[in-house]
């Protein structure tokens, strides 16, 4: 008899809000979703994990942060931001390659493993000392084309070479710039710092000395030479009774005399970006790469099941919210419901 007399309009305002949201709350913990077209991001993230990137020229929560962690920082961030449905994929570079190691993920599901991956990215991973950092970018470009026509890239390096290169032995490009879109991401400040060594647990003790690293070009990066300079180093030097013959930077070979120290090289990711297509964003903040990663001009629409619980759960919040608010404030809403139906 009770139930038979029960309608909604016998409820006052604020009873109807807490029925509807009980209504929608129900509708929420179902968990409905709908194929809906949506905008997602997918890329792939390169990371240098060269000795350079060990230099601490960045300050996070006022404490100094290498190159490397600072970056991963940023990977996180850019993470986070993503809306589910993009997708990530991850890799690192040194010598003269980029390796693949994470393929594709879609952040939602797997944002865990991917983010517990950037966390663990090391420069102890490095195959290997050196640092062709052209050869890196294009192999990069390369990877990035294979993993899906919509993938774009984003490498984080400082640009640093390692050993110096020569422009005539460089790599070309035989891809069309613009085809594959990302950004070269900039590392580091441009003023010269010395690279450190680490321990096991990361802490500084000491630095890379100029003896110590490799100050002339190597094998197949001198310069071009002509048959008499060829035959000039030959020639056996009387001060250290050496045969430059077999040596690969000849005979007065050109030193680079700050070997050991680095700094963000612009130039030779400037040039990079003209050759590639590539977009050129020195990183300033961590914030300003997860906005240039989700930004409109890198979305791509795609179809995909989409979550409709915050559809029903935030209307439903904002109503129980109503219906504490104080008894008069209702009754101004009746009374001013009621004169508008007259």
């Amino acid at each position: 008899m009770i139930l038979r007399r029960f309608t909604l309009s016998s409820l006052d305002l604020r009873g109807q809000l807490m029925l509807l949201s009980v209504v929608l709350l129900i509708i929420a913990m179902i968990g409905p979703q709908a194929t809906l077209p949506r905008r997602v991001f997918d890329w792939f993230f390169v990371l240098d994990i060269t000795q350079s990137m060990n230099v601490r020229d960045y300050i996070l929560d006022g404490k100094s942060i290498s190159r490397l962690e600072y970056s991963k920082n940023a990977m996180r961030e850019a993470l986070r931001d993503m809306p589910c449905g993009s997708t990530v994929a991850l890799g690192m570079f040194t010598e003269r390659g980029a390796q693949n190691i994470v393929q594709p993920l879609e952040v939602c599901a797997h944002f865990s493993a991917l983010d517990q991956t950037i966390e663990h990215m090391d420069w102890r991973m490095a195959w290997a000392a050196d640092s062709f950092i052209t050869h890196g970018v294009l192999s990069a470009v390369d990877l990035t084309a294979k993993l899906g026509p919509n993938t774009h890239l984003a490498f984080f390096t400082d640009g640093h070479q390692a050993p110096p290169s020569n422009p005539d032995y460089l790599p070309k490009f035989d891809g069309k710039p613009g085809e594959v879109k990302g950004i070269l991401v900039g590392t580091g400040k441009e003023e010269l710092s010395r690279i450190p060594k680490l321990d096991e647990h990361d802490n500084i003790i000491g630095y890379w000395e100029l003896e110590e690293v490799m100050r002339f070009a190597t094998f197949g990066m001198m310069t071009s030479k002509s048959v008499a300079a060829m035959e000039a180093d030959m020639e056996v030097e009387e001060e250290d009774g050496l045969n430059n013959r077999n040596a690969s930077h000849g005979r007065n070979p050109a030193e680079d005399t700050k070997a050991n120290l680095s700094g963000l090289d612009e130039i030779t990711l400037m040039r990079l970006s003209e050759m590639t297509g590539l977009d050129y964003q020195r990183l300033n903040t961590l914030r300003g790469f997860a906005n240039d990663v989700t930004a409109t001009s890198m979305a791509t629409w795609r179809s995909g099941k989409t979550d409709l619980r915050p559809w029903f759960a935030i209307p439903a919040l904002l109503m129980i919210l109503a219906f504490f608010m104080p008894a008069g404030f209702f009754d101004f809403v009746q009374q001013h419901l009621r004169f508008n139906k007259k």
